[in-house]
């Protein structure tokens, strides 16, 4: 059979490899695939038959006789023996006629002079007739019975051949395997066609399959290129260009997509802006995803000068307030449906037209465009936007990640990408492998996906993970990682080492698994389809709490996608009380402000937390004192230790305590369960600074007030504890859910409640 494209096997004899599980080379050498009886064209030897020594020369297809004599002994066998009918009627075939269809290369093998594929045709038609018609009438109207690799353009008026000639020999530029078997159901609909030049062809599709409608558009685009070039027109004088004539590309992604079509630039409305971008898309040959948002880009800015009196079309009347309204255009720009586009997409937009004038300016092609219509990089800026308040919602909740993890060995089966390439143990290592780095490092999709082959290294017994930042580009990154993540890799690697795959991806952990790819490695797509696919067919996921009636809460699966668990990842650190400029460093953000999103609670589910801790508040004897919502907030910001009620201190927001901050002395100290971390590590503080009093031989009143802080500070805790254990055990979990819900808004707070360090005295000059 015939395989398409490079791949090494046709799709029956994948499927029987995936069934045997054996590797490429086994398989090859050991598979015998069966015959099909269908093929009119199989021929395994001649006809067995012999007489007077003569052999038949027509190809066997059954019984070891070729068709005439297998019919013929089929008729004849009730009526005695083999041997008699060889004796008395077999008469070997000393030559092949060729079948009556014109140009068929098939040979004649019964009395109708057809070959058995036309014979069947012929047969099925008089049988479905009133009126049969002879074979050698039927026969010169007939097609040329064709391989599954194969098509011809005979049928066609021989204008439309040679058109459709060039148009495929264009086509097989533009796309990455022809598909023949489409363009032999294009060929059959327009055999009463003049030109592919007629609009009008698409109606001839009387099953208008997209596939067909797209090859059938292509060959007319080829057409339609070829007459304009023969005419001297060229792309560059026209408003309205097929991209796939000017050979633009797809983005390395890794999947097959649709080849792009024709784009209408009239949309632009000035002569000049339009004239550029032509000259841009005819000569730096962008990615069709560029181009898109270059053309977007560009209308946005059209339409804002429009607005002039002269419509924008003299581009050297334009000035500097003309540049700041584009600007403002693309500031203000918004989605079809009118909601605003992100800030990170204007900007983007915003960029792309600025750098369309650059080129155009370097080109001469804007020559004429006044100097004084230009972007100021302190002035035209696209303001970023205030990280969203639910930005927590983001991160799958570790309760869900612990359920996923449960299902883990249904993980890359079903149709996912590679399902023909690789055995299943070997795809469902290669997802699975995917999805543990994705979930214990962090990082964006596109950066493990494109993770070298040798991404791991060791110092000191600890693994660290070597990666790219792509979207920063910052390369050769290092994430210290933890040994079960380091052996899960490794595992990979060897499972990889024993698979053939594209040569090209060889330097990748996860590399392609067709040469049809464009991208050396995976791309990220195909893991978010098989996280969708995975995540879709899983029992029932339950989220963190429980409805009015006690019953747990369904999750989501729609928040399961690749990037929610480098949220996850960096919400577990924030809950860990990892320290917000480490954390920084192992997000390898730049700014600290970004990491600190990752600490922000959503004002819901904090009021939700403060309203749980407001009614289990204690005073500096263990008695209940609980207080409003309102007070609480105010007193949380007061003291790091606890709440304080001092109303100078509160007044001024922690700041000017009388007794300096020796809390757990103090009358007015109001504490919760969520500062219980806190309260524990600034006891192990004290218990370090009077070591090293000791040390130093400081006076003993030192060392008495280090060890009655600790004491005051312990039976804080003591207390704590001893009011928790009386709850309920479903109470428990609610306050300490709500305590970890504030000691995140505590660690991303930005203001510092203490002062840690002493200002120097100010000079007094």
């Amino acid at each position: 059979m015939i395989v398409r494209a490079q791949e090494t096997f046709c799709t029956y004899c994948s499927d029987q490899r995936r069934k045997s599980g054996l590797p490429r080379e086994e398989f090859a050498a050991t598979f015998t695939p069966a015959r099909s009886r269908s093929l009119p064209l199989a021929v395994v030897g001649p006809c067995t038959l012999t007489r007077d020594g003569v052999r038949c020369v027509r190809p066997q297809v059954s019984g070891g006789l070729c068709a005439a004599h297998h019919g013929s002994w089929k008729y004849h066998k009730s009526r005695g023996t083999l041997e008699r009918w060889l004796r008395s009627r077999a008469t070997p075939f000393t030559e092949n006629p060729d079948c009556m269809v014109t140009h068929c290369s098939g040979w004649a093998m019964n009395s109708s002079g057809l070959c058995n594929y036309h014979w069947r045709a012929w047969r099925a038609e008089c049988r479905s007739s009133t009126d049969p018609i002879p074979a050698a009438q039927w026969a010169p109207h007939q097609p040329l019975y064709l391989l599954a690799h194969q098509f011809h353009l005979a049928p066609l008026p021989q204008l439309l051949r040679w058109e459709a000639l060039y148009a495929v020999q264009q086509m097989d530029q533009w796309v990455r395997a022809l598909e023949p078997h489409w363009i032999r159901g294009v060929i059959s609909h327009l055999t009463t066609a003049d030109t592919l030049l007629d609009a009008t062809n698409l109606a001839r599709l009387t099953k208008p399959h997209q596939a067909a409608v797209r090859t059938l558009e292509n060959l007319q685009s080829a057409a339609r290129a070829g007459y304009s070039e023969f005419s001297g027109i060229t792309l560059i004088d026209q408003d309205v260009i097929d991209l796939r004539v000017l050979g633009l590309r797809y983005s390395a992604s890794g999947k097959r997509r649709q080849l792009p079509g024709r784009v209408d630039l009239r949309t632009v409305r000035q002569p000049w802006l339009r004239q550029a971008l032509r000259h841009w898309v005819t000569t730096a040959r962008p990615t069709t995803e560029d181009f898109k948002r270059t053309f977007h880009a560009t209308t946005v800015a059209s339409t804002a000068l429009a607005q002039r009196a002269d419509a924008g079309d003299d581009p050297a009347a334009l000035t500097f307030a003309d540049a700041t309204l584009a600007v403002d255009a693309f500031r203000a720009a918004r989605k079809r449906d009118g909601t605003p586009y992100s800030s990170s997409f204007r900007r983007s937009l915003l960029g792309m037209f600025f750098q369309l004038i650059a080129y155009g300016r370097r080109c001469g092609t804007l020559d004429d465009l006044a100097g004084t219509f230009t972007r100021v990089p302190v002035e035209h800026v696209i303001s970023v936007e205030e990280p969203n308040e639910d930005f927590i919602g983001k991160a799958i909740p570790e309760s869900v990640i612990r359920q996923l993890d449960a299902h883990l060995d249904t993980l890359g089966t079903g149709n996912t990408y590679g399902c023909r390439d690789i055995a299943p143990d070997a795809r469902h290592l290669l997802y699975r492998t995917m999805y543990v780095v994705l979930r214990d490092t962090g990082r964006r999709p596109l950066e493990i996906v494109s993770l070298a082959r040798d991404c791991l290294e060791t110092h000191n017994g600890q693994p660290t993970l070597i990666w790219d930042n792509h979207k920063r580009k910052r390369h050769r990154r290092r994430l210290p990682i933890t040994t079960s993540t380091a052996d899960a890799i490794r595992t990979w690697q060897a499972c990889r080492g024993q698979l053939h795959l594209p040569a090209k991806g060889d330097r990748y952990l996860f590399p392609s698994l067709t040469p049809l790819s464009d991208a050396p490695y995976i791309s990220s797509t195909y893991l978010s389809d098989a996280l969708r696919l995975w995540a879709d067919a899983l029992p029932p996921l339950h989220a963190e709490g429980t409805d009015s009636k006690g019953q747990r809460l369904l999750f989501d699966r729609s928040l399961i996608y690749p990037y929610a668990f480098r949220h996850s990842y960096a919400q577990r650190h924030a809950d860990a009380g990892t320290p917000v400029d480490v954390l920084r460093e192992l997000m390898d953000h730049k700014s600290i402000a970004m990491t600190q999103r990752y600490y922000t609670v959503s004002l819901k589910r904090k009021s939700e937390a403060v309203a749980k801790l407001s009614a289990h508040v204690l005073d500096q004897h263990g008695h209940p004192s609980p207080t409003s919502s309102t007070a609480y907030e105010m007193r949380s910001v007061a003291v790091p230790y606890g709440g304080c009620t001092e109303p100078s201190n509160v007044k001024a927001g922690g700041q000017a305590c009388p007794i300096r901050f020796q809390c757990a002395g103090c009358g007015f100290y109001r504490p919760d369960p969520s500062y219980l971390p806190a309260i524990e590590h600034h006891i192990n503080e004290l218990r370090a600074d009077r070591e090293t009093a000791l040390a130093m031989g400081a006076a003993e009143f030192v060392t008495t007030a280090l060890t009655a802080q600790i004491t005051a500070y312990q039976q804080v805790i003591d207390r704590m504890n001893k009011h928790l254990a009386s709850l309920p055990a479903s109470e428990r979990a609610q306050i300490e859910e709500a305590s970890t819900v504030l000691r995140k808004a505590r660690a991303g707070d930005d203001h510092t409640l203490l002062p840690l360090t002493t200002a120097p005295p100010k000079d007094p000059r």
